[in-house]
């Protein structure tokens, strides 16, 4: 049999915004979601439970099967059609006002009704009940601030603070699964509270080579005993920190600030410049030296990246910045890469943009296009003009998947 197709998951970025472009919601979970799909007899006969003198069939949706979760969500999708959103079995309708929230969760309970999809209520709440405070796949959201925001789920980030398994990490000795479930909890906790992962370069590089090891090993030794180095227990000790505030994310899309950063490298240098509209506003540019003059071309660009963010961008807002290199495009974007090296100059620039209240915006260009090219090049090196060159390509906006 094919392997299936994509769920048509929500990105969970995607989710939040799109929660917090409303003011209300309704949430509620499928009752035992997957056994209430029938199915089909021709497909029944794979899904079968033996015992001592009894042979049983499943005539519902097996939770094992790998096509389940791709048919349970694109089911659930339909359902909230125009209404909202849905993670699988969890549904949220969503309106602008309360008028239009109650309009909404009658449709879906007509939908819901028609379909013969029983729900139940989230928690202690009332179902159909509309509200502006709520927690939804683990996290909490606030669409009755004057700016929409959200957190982590408070009672999943005080049993993943004080939990066992980070006693165990941080003391330096756990056993892999304790670490995995740890680790685990840390990707999580900062995708919901936008905290770039390249900060925790460390952990990332130790997680990385444990990954590696049990990958290659012939059975997945879960209960070995593992020694966490100070320095990735330091970083975990940071996060833990973050997440015992738990600290509100506001959304919303920042005002762009009217400037594109230009960055390049070669193999002996690189450049930076700041255009608004064609015009020249200000550039920097250097030669590598010491190890940096050694370095793979991907940390030079990276590198060069880090230059320009620090020594130009100042305006708070959004900014934009034009990279010919993918593999720079995509850490910025994901706020972390796979390269250690990489993710520690990448922290610098977010935390410096972080502080001055810039959102980097990274689009790629071609190389033909890199208006800060030219710049890197020769013995010695050219110039900024006054008047740039219009760009002769257009940028592409990076897509995480």
């Amino acid at each position: 049999m094919r392997r299936p197709p994509s769920m048509d998951l929500p990105r969970l970025r995607d989710f939040i915004a799109e929660v917090e472009r409303h003011r209300f919601a309704m949430q509620c979970d499928g009752v035992s979601y997957f056994y209430q799909f029938p199915v089909d007899a021709s497909i029944s006969r794979y899904f079968g439970i033996g015992m001592k003198g009894c042979d049983m069939l499943l005539n519902v949706l097996c939770m094992g099967w790998s096509w389940a979760p791709c048919i349970a969500q694109r089911a659930s999708n339909v359902l909230v059609r125009d209404l909202g959103l849905a993670w699988v079995d969890n549904f949220l309708v969503l309106g602008g006002t309360l008028d239009e929230a109650e309009r909404n969760v009658a449709v879906f309970r007509k939908r819901a009704q028609a379909a013969r999809v029983e729900v139940r209520a989230e928690g202690d709440d009332a179902l159909w009940q509309v509200r502006s405070r709520f927690v939804c796949v683990g996290v909490e959201f606030d669409l009755a601030a004057e700016t929409q925001r959200h957190r982590l789920d408070p009672a999943w980030a005080e049993r993943w603070v004080d939990g066992s398994g980070m006693t165990a990490v941080l003391s330096g000795r756990a056993t892999a699964r304790q670490f995995a479930e740890v680790f685990g909890g840390a990707v999580w906790a900062t995708d919901i509270l936008a905290v770039p992962r390249c900060h925790f370069a460390a952990l990332l590089s130790f997680a990385g080579r444990l990954g590696g090891r049990m990958v290659g090993a012939a059975a997945p030794v879960w209960d070995e005993v593992v020694d966490v180095p100070p320095s990735a227990r330091r970083e975990l000790g940071a996060l833990r920190k973050i997440v015992r505030e738990n600290p509100w994310v506001v959304g919303g899309v920042p005002e762009d600030t009217g400037s594109v950063l230009w960055t390049d490298a070669s193999s002996r240098a690189w450049a930076a410049l700041l255009e608004a509209e064609g015009r020249f506003v200000d550039g920097r540019q250097g030669v590598f030296a010491g190890p940096d003059a050694d370095a793979h071309i991907n940390l030079k660009e990276m590198l060069a990246f880090a230059e320009g963010v620090v020594r130009l961008c100042w305006a708070p807002g959004a900014q934009r910045c034009r990279i010919d290199n993918a593999a720079v495009v995509g850490a910025v974007a994901k706020g972390s890469s796979s390269s250690y090296a990489a993710n520690r100059v990448l922290s610098r620039s977010l935390r410096v943009a972080g502080r001055r209240g810039i959102v980097l915006r990274p689009d790629w260009v071609p190389s033909g296009g890199q208006l800060a090219d030219p710049y890197t090049r020769g013995t010695s090196l050219p110039r900024f003009p006054a008047q740039l060159p219009l760009p002769r390509s257009r940028a592409t906006p990076f897509d995480l998947f």
